[in-house]
């Protein structure tokens, strides 16, 4: 278990646990750490959170918004952010799933890709600075946490797009049901320990963008990819924050 949440820290975070050395995962080792997706969301909830509640009232709200989301987008590598530009890119640049996925492996961002990031960036700014204008700053904890089980949800019985492989395959491949219950039940006690009614209306967001968008992945690519899995961390990131914006 802790070698399993040990491999989702260090495939999401720059974080890595200590006395671990670097070793090859098979793909079912890679899958079983989805269950852990949740959990290295709550670490990242504390990189909203504790500096936007310790500095909010030394540093300009605006200014440690963007600090704050310019920190994690550090933390994880952009990696999601990538994943988003590269669907955006495929999507707004491909006529059929073929051509999509073909060019969601270039490395090179395009116009779609390079407007998706910044419309994204510019919600996730302006939502923190509200929410730390109003002191609110216990959904931050559970932004996160909810963003990586969605990506979870929907990795769950999802065909892989790709004929060849791909960074997402052994996680979409070998998924199981326990490694979705374990993720839900983390969520559950971090959403009632943290802050309950916005844990709830969270949940309720996320499981209605799930659905929606793995039938969007299924008409655009055919199926999911690990770039479809970030992108929908930062979407449904951006709705948490938002929604988090306007209770608050």
């Amino acid at each position: 278990m802790w070698s399993h949440f040990g491999t989702a820290l260090s495939f999401l975070t720059l974080f890595r646990l200590p006395f671990t050395s670097p070793r090859t995962l098979t793909p079912q080792e890679l899958a079983e750490s989805f269950s852990f997706f949740p959990l290295v969301g709550l670490i990242l909830g504390f990189c909203y959170a504790l500096p936007a509640r310790v500095l909010s009232g030394v540093v300009p709200s605006l200014l440690l918004a963007v600090a704050i989301t310019a920190l994690t987008a550090v933390l994880t590598r952009a990696l999601h952010l990538d994943g988003l530009a590269d669907l955006a890119d495929g999507v707004g640049g491909g006529y059929d799933p073929e051509r999509r996925l073909e060019i969601m492996k270039d490395s090179r961002t395009g116009a779609f890709g390079a407007l998706a990031i910044a419309l994204a960036v510019a919600f996730k700014v302006a939502a923190l600075d509200a929410v730390i204008r109003a002191g609110s700053f216990l959904p931050l904890l559970l932004v996160p946490v909810v963003s990586r089980l969605a990506m979870v949800l929907a990795a769950y019985r999802s065909p892989y797009a790709r004929k060849e492989g791909g960074l997402g395959k052994p996680f979409l491949e070998h998924i199981a049901r326990r490694h979705l219950l374990t993720a839900l039940g983390l969520t559950a006690v971090s959403a009632f320990l943290v802050q309950p009614v916005f844990g709830l209306c969270a949940l309720v967001l996320a499981a209605g963008t799930v659905p929606a968008f793995r039938l969007l992945c299924r008409r655009w690519l055919g199926g999911m990819t690990g770039d479809a899995l970030g992108a929908l961390n930062e979407i449904v990131e951006v709705l948490l924050l938002s929604a988090a914006a306007c209770m608050y």
